[in-house]
């Protein structure tokens, strides 16, 4: 990786991201995200707040609207590995019986951070990746 970090740190969550992009002219760590065909947030957890995102441009949620912990509210949430990311996918095709589509993303400003997910203000969808489980 050359002079890239191998973790990324801040204030709030520490993470070792699967690569690094500069966006925006910033070095921003990548992680996985996954939508609906139709490019919104899966609505997990009866999470009713459905976002709605766009290929190569960001969606960042406002100050008020975001919350340090790990509570599904306050932040959006990607996955850590390409692992989990697949295993997501297959979730909610086998449970909900929904395809799903999967990008790299760029985070800005991660929240919170465990084993398998982190979440962050915004992100922005990078490339889409060529799997898929689809109905």
């Amino acid at each position: 990786m050359g002079d890239r970090p191998q973790e990324f740190e801040n204030e709030y969550c520490k993470f070792k991201p699967f690569g690094w992009e500069e966006v925006d002219g910033v070095l921003r760590p990548l992680l996985f995200k996954v939508v609906t065909v139709n490019l919104e947030s899966l609505g997990l957890r009866r999470n009713p707040n459905i976002m709605r995102f766009l290929v190569g441009k960001w969606i960042r949620l406002p100050d008020d609207e975001i919350q340090v912990d790990n509570n599904d509210w306050g932040g959006i949430w990607s996955a850590l590995k390409l692992s989990g990311a697949k295993n997501l996918s297959k979730y909610i095709l086998e449970r909900y019986n929904l395809s799903t589509r999967t990008f790299q993303v760029a985070v800005d400003t991660p929240l919170y951070a465990n084993s398998y997910r982190v979440k962050s203000r915004g992100v922005i969808l990078l490339r889409e990746l060529n799997f898929s489980y689809s109905q």
